[in-house]
């Protein structure tokens, strides 16, 4: 009967862990969900921004293939979005190693996330600094705006964050922010330089800070959406390997019963056949 009661005491704290499993996989679905509304407005921001960049640099005579804003500074940076919480399986380590593949001598390692953080220490690296990663989506925009106020002195920035894909997957993607993209500048070759009331550079600039705001904004919300989406995937995996375990103890708790009635019966048998040796009819 020892037994037995060790079998309860596990199966009742495995009831416990699955309560909480699944009450952190209804978080996780929770912020998920809220990240997507999210992003589908970000990254309509963030083309918006783009087009407006892209038709702006029209008004310089040099601007074809060349970068309006790149930095006042001299050195790089990469930008990794890890996240502040557990419970996410390889989600961070995968971020960080991709990372380190972008590092050079001439790179500085920026750090979203205590727990990137941590693991960029295990590396025994040190970071140029690092910032605690937003938990929830009405953090994001102010971690963005703090985060692009660090890119005054860097001619080159590329951030590595993961992109939420449908079924709460995601990829690791690297995407350099500065310099602006070539490309995204020329936009559509046909279009006429728009019409404007503000100094060229100045509206440039302007529109370079939002694009550079955007970008970060969506990088963020992105890896935020991945981070909880990966937290979700490891909490059912949890929650099914404990309803896996539980039925293999209610498994083992209905067979020792049953060994233990046979015993008792056994016992019984036993005691009834030498009451009858002990008095013969």
């Amino acid at each position: 009967m020892e037994q037995l009661s060790r079998i309860k005491a596990r199966r009742e704290n495995l009831h416990d862990l699955r309560d909480l499993f699944r009450a952190m996989r209804g978080m996780a679905a929770a912020h998920v969900q809220e990240a997507q509304k999210a992003l589908k407005g970000i990254r309509e921001y963030v083309a918006s921004v783009e087009t407006a960049l892209a038709d702006g640099a029209r008004l310089l005579p040099d601007s074809a293939g060349s970068s309006p804003v790149s930095g006042a500074g001299s050195s790089g940076l990469v930008i990794v979005v890890c996240s502040d919480h557990g419970f996410t399986g390889a989600f961070n380590d995968r971020l960080l190693e991709k990372a380190l593949s972008r590092l050079d001598a001439n790179r500085q390692l920026g750090i979203i996330g205590q727990r990137g953080l941590l693991l960029a220490q295990e590396h025994q690296l040190t970071p140029s600094w690092s910032h605690p990663m937003a938990t929830h989506v009405g953090g994001v925009i102010n971690l963005a705006r703090q985060i692009t106020e660090k890119l005054a002195h860097h001619v080159e920035v590329e951030i590595i964050f993961a992109r939420y894909d449908k079924g709460a997957r995601y990829d690791v993607v690297a995407k350099q922010i500065l310099p602006i993209d070539p490309d995204l500048l020329r936009g559509r070759g046909d279009a006429s330089p728009p019409l404007h009331h503000l100094d060229a550079l100045h509206l440039l600039g302007q529109l370079t800070e939002e694009y550079l705001f955007g970008e970060i904004t969506q990088a963020i919300m992105e890896s935020l959406a991945s981070e909880n989406g990966a937290r979700l995937q490891v909490m059912q995996a949890a929650d099914r390997n404990a309803g896996d375990k539980l039925t293999q103890l209610q498994r083992r708790e209905r067979s020792l019963r049953q060994e233990a009635i046979t015993a008792e019966l056994l016992e019984l048998a036993t005691g009834v056949e030498a009451i009858m040796k002990d008095n013969p009819a």
